[in-house]
């Protein structure tokens, strides 16, 4: 539905104007008439009426004799010339002679009564029929105009010409005229100027993409504005973590955008620099600025913004004192000169004299205004004017209600060039005042009807905000300010019935806490709080991650601190997406330091009741500080293997650094670097005594180590080529190993005697199994055949050929009765052990089986191929009984829970999928990865699934309703993992080389 306002004199046939209300009513227009919707317009043109015309989509102007005569009505069309989408004007009374200059080229249908009516209405109807252009969005909030805010349209428009050069070609220009500073002194209405820019319907309909407005003010976070720009233009917050990020990722963003940036009260020349690097050729820059020199020093192009002309300044003393121009007496022009012509200065006489102030009053108080204290305070200042007239305002407040004045004092303790929620202001005033919350409400009202502050938003939930030249009286007035910050402090404090973490989420206590206890003179509470989990994790919950890190700002000059800041800050990518990682990412970036107050704080991250979260056990992240990474890396290349002992006590992990580790889980410690093996290490089998781990390397060698000692016992040497798959028989025994020689050796592991060179295959050997009884193993090879060898003897008992491309993968059965391999012929077959007969060929598959998995009862086993399918097949029979469709790339991992019944499938499209084995439906879908998942586990009690990915996370999934319940962000791909026997303990392995050890906290 079109919004319609209808602006005319009621003195120009207002039945017609009813009429006309009527009958565009009845065409579905919603249309907003004053006699309808406001009963009485008052003396001046009301924010009512702004707000309304902002509104609509058309502005219809009737026009006559009244109406052309009309300052309110002129009023209204000149703001929807602005404001609005289009104007229409249509002609009721007199000649065309009467259209004014700035709408007449407008088209205007004849509504004259020499012109039969519903003709009329027809032209209109069709002008009304046309699409209204659509306008740019306002993404971040513009400033309300003030309430008696003065058109200046001309200079409106001279400026709009000097901004809107070429915005609509796709041609490269300048960047000096990209970027365009309106600059003036402060007080003389360049924010106002600014904001109705940014609100014109030219502005928006010029900048498809939007329109932003930030306000810089002098200490403005860098990082955080440009974090604004990016994601309201729906960039992720991830690439805004820190400010070297930010301004790498903005020009990306504004690329291809035509928009319009608004840096409001720029100071410093670097504060606007990364926003002109960022933008792309159809954006522009808008900055407004009391100093002339950053215009040169940032290569603007300039327009000055002068004072009022007398006649302008006149008419705005009018409008604010709600009188007419010819009304007001000589005394009104010469308070206009004692302001300086100055808007901000007038604003404030004006609502004195419309407070009942005689004119007189006025400029004598002007006259006699004695400024010695600011002099004193602030030494040559330069804006006296302005100065002058908020001391007679605020001295003339003081006389009629002292307790309103002493309020307005209080404001000066909330920093400026924000715009401060009025719940925080009511904390202080009715904290420390005898006053009701009512009245409070009516006391902010007040000040602004006097000028003294501005209010944006609906009561309740207003945004406060002053002028920087009223904090500057303010502050000179105050002076010391340590006691207001105090008194402000306890009055929070008040409302943190369990310490400072229990604070209200109002919108400015967990923001600003840190800056007020500074300003107190209570930094070493700060330095506490810092160290204060429970705090740390409240406020990144209620703001954001850059607010948390810019808060250590504040105590540079001390080493734990900044160490804190720097792990918050190089696990920012991960806290932008996901908070609940933040005592993970502590945990696992500091664990090394033993600072007091670094402990003090893991302690209570260790204890942070969340639901189920991964805990690391180590610090197996990249810390802050520097050169103390080179003590906690780890491995130093990816991490191929992984075993855990059956105890859950260690873990030993392989990489392709050449060395294996062994890890105490319950510490996190590192215990032993076994060194030795030359080239990658690939396979990795622990004793069943966890005495001794079992490793196979690119060096052709196997190596049994001492997991307590770290010693190296046995060097096997043997093998003519790498050693790809290692298997130790149940009674741990022997190991079998098979190796790209072609053969499998048996060695004894206590003697590290090579017992048996099993020879047959022609080419790589690639997996191996054991039986359950430990008499027989099994090979896979690239000569697509299997072999089943009888491990005592050495004898080759079963060749197992039918294979037509490579074996890659080999399972025995619980039984021990049958083998079931997976090839690269895209099949995978199911053999007799004893007989070597070959009982089933499981063919379904048209591509690679990358994954194999048997249910626990060894019916029937799960593949998943680069087809993107899985299939459920019956081992005894053979036959296919399901074939599980809807990943849309490669299936990379396959896990069965412990009861049999549900499988869950990782692929390269990102996603995990659960499925029913029996009925083959799928259960859930489980997405959250951003990249290829690698890796599945399933815990023991069968409730939950962990998967690794291509995107650096671990991620902890209900089975049941398929959600993410907890995640653990690392920082490399993690391409395996396995978890101890009592479900608690994760091992993860990543491309970066390290192993993390994650503790499973808040499982029952």
């Amino acid at each position: 539905m079109e919004h319609i306002f209808i602006s005319y004199a009621r003195a120009d046939d207002e039945p017609f104007v009813e009429q006309l209300h009527d009958d565009l009513t009845k065409h579905g227009f919603d249309i907003w008439w004053d006699k309808q919707t406001m009963q009485s317009r008052g003396l001046t043109f009301l924010q009512e009426l702004r707000d309304a015309i902002e509104g609509s989509d058309r502005l219809i102007a009737v026009i006559g004799p009244n109406a052309v005569k009309s300052d309110y009505v002129r009023a209204e069309w000149e703001h929807a010339l602005l404001f609005s989408r289009g104007v229409v004007p249509i002609l009721r009374e007199g000649d065309y002679s009467l259209i004014p200059d700035e709408l007449s080229k407008f088209h205007c249908p004849d509504f004259r009564r020499e012109r039969p009516y519903n003709e009329a209405l027809e032209e209109l109807l069709r002008i009304l029929a046309e699409p209204v252009p659509q306008l740019g969005s306002i993404l971040t909030a513009v400033p309300s105009l003030p309430p008696h805010f003065l058109h200046r349209r001309d200079e409106i428009t001279r400026f709009g010409d000097t901004v809107l050069a070429d915005v609509q070609r796709p041609t490269v220009i300048t960047s000096a005229k990209q970027t365009t500073a309106l600059q003036g002194m402060g007080g003389i209405g360049k924010s106002v100027m600014a904001a109705a820019f940014a609100r014109a319907t030219e502005t928006r309909r010029a900048f498809t993409d939007g329109v932003i407005w930030l306000t810089i003010g002098q200490n403005p976070d860098p990082s955080s504005k440009l974090l604004l720009v990016g994601t309201a233009f729906g960039d992720d917050p991830v690439n805004y973590v820190d400010l070297d990020a930010a301004r790498a990722r903005l020009p990306r963003v504004l690329s291809d955008k035509v928009c319009l940036i608004v840096l409001d009260d720029v100071w410093n020349v670097a504060h606007a620099t990364p926003f002109i690097n960022a933008l792309g050729p159809r954006c522009r820059l808008l900055i407004t600025t009391r100093d002339g020199s950053l215009v040169t020093a940032l290569g603007a192009q300039e327009y000055s913004l002068d004072v009022l002309t007398e006649t302008a300044a006149l008419q705005l003393l009018a409008n604010w004192c709600d009188q007419d121009v010819g009304s007001l007496p000589t005394e009104a022009v010469s308070v206009a000169s004692e302001c300086g012509n100055l808007p901000l200065a007038l604003a404030l006489c004006g609502a004195m004299a419309r407070d009942g102030t005689p004119w007189s009053d006025i400029l004598e108080a002007l006259e006699e205004a004695d400024l010695t204290f600011i002099k004193g305070n602030i030494p040559n200042y330069p804006y006296p004017d302005v100065l002058k007239a908020l001391k007679v305002s605020v001295d003339a407040l003081a006389k009629e209600n002292p307790a309103a004045a002493e309020h307005y004092h209080k404001l000066v303790v909330f920093p400026a060039d924000e715009a401060v929620p009025e719940v925080a202001v009511l904390t202080l005033w009715l904290q420390t005042d005898v006053l009701k919350e009512r009245d409070a409400r009516r006391l902010l009202t007040t000040l602004e009807r006097k000028a003294l502050l501005r209010l944006e938003g609906e009561a309740h939930h207003r945004l406060v905000s002053m002028h920087d030249l009223q904090y500057d009286y303010l502050r000179a007035v105050v002076g010391d300010l340590s006691n207001l910050h105090s008194q402000l402090l306890e009055a929070y404090q008040q409302k943190c019935a369990d310490g400072w973490q229990s604070g209200p989420n109002d919108g400015y206590f967990f923001e600003h806490l840190a800056y007020h206890l500074v300003e107190a003179g209570r930094k070493d509470e700060l330095q506490r709080l810092l160290f204060d989990f429970e705090w740390l994790q409240a406020k990144l919950v209620a703001t954001n991650v850059n607010s948390l890190i810019a808060d250590y700002d504040f105590l540079q000059e001390d080493q734990q601190p900044r160490l804190v800041q720097g792990a918050i800050r190089l696990s920012a990518h991960v806290l932008a997406r996901d908070k609940t990682q933040f005592a993970g990412q502590l945990l696992g970036r500091m664990q090394s330091f033993r600072e007091s107050g670094i402990q003090s704080m893991l302690k209570q991250a260790r204890g942070w009741v969340g639901d189920l979260w991964l805990c690391p056990l180590t610090a197996s992240l990249t810390p802050s500080g520097g050169t103390l990474i080179r003590t906690l890396e780890g491995h130093t290349s990816s991490v191929s293997a992984v075993a855990v002992t059956l105890d859950g006590k260690h873990a030993i992990s392989g990489s392709d650094d050449n060395t294996l580790r062994v890890w105490d889980i319950e510490s996190g410690e590192e215990i032993q670097i076994l060194e030795g093996h030359t080239g990658w290490v690939k396979a990795v089998a622990v004793t069943l005594d966890g005495k001794h781990v079992i490793s196979g390397s690119f060096d052709n060698t196997l190596r049994m180590w001492d997991i307590v000692s770290g010693e190296e016992i046995q060097t096997l040497r043997g093998h003519t080529d790498s050693v790809e798959a290692i298997a130790v028989t149940l009674d741990g025994k022997h190991a079998i190993s098979g190796s790209d020689d072609n053969t499998l050796k048996v060695w004894d592991i206590k003697s590290g005697e090579e017992i048996q060179t099993l020879e047959g295959h022609t080419k790589w050997v690639e997996a191996v199994a054991v039986t359950p009884d430990n008499k027989y193993v099994i090979s896979g090879s690239d000569d697509k055949t299997l072999r089943v060898w009888d491990i005592e003897s050495g004898e080759e008992i079963q060749t197992l050929e039918g294979h037509t491309n490579w074996v890659t993968a080999v399972a025995v059965t619980p039984d021990g009765k049958h083998a079931t391999s997976g090839s690269r012929d895209n099949t995978i077959r199911v053999w007799d052990i004893e007989s070597g007969e070959e009982i089933q060929t499981l063919v379904g598959h048209t591509r690679l089986v990358n994954a194999i998995a048997v249910t626990p009862d060894g019916k029937h086993a799960i593949s998943g191929s680069m087809d993107k399918t899985l299939k459920v097949w019956d081992i005894g029979s053979g036959e296919e009984i399901q074939t599980l469709v809807g990943h849309t790339s490669w299936v990379n991992a396959v896990a069965v829970t412990p009861d049999g019944k549900h499988v869950i499938s990782g692929s390269m499209d990102n996603i995990l999928r659960v499925w029913h084995i029996k009925s083959g439906e799928e259960i859930q879908t489980l997405e959250g990865h951003t990249d290829l998942v690698r890796t599945v586990t399933v815990t023991p009690n069968g409730k939950h699934a962990i998967s690794g990915s291509n995107d650096k996370t671990l991620r902890l999934w209900d089975i049941e309703t398929g959600q993410t319940i907890a995640s653990f962000s690392g920082d490399g791909p993690l391409h395996t993992c396995a978890i101890s026997p009592d479900g608690v303990t994760i091992v993860a392995g990543d491309t970066s080389g390290r192993v993390h050890f994650l503790r499973l906290q808040g499982v029952e």
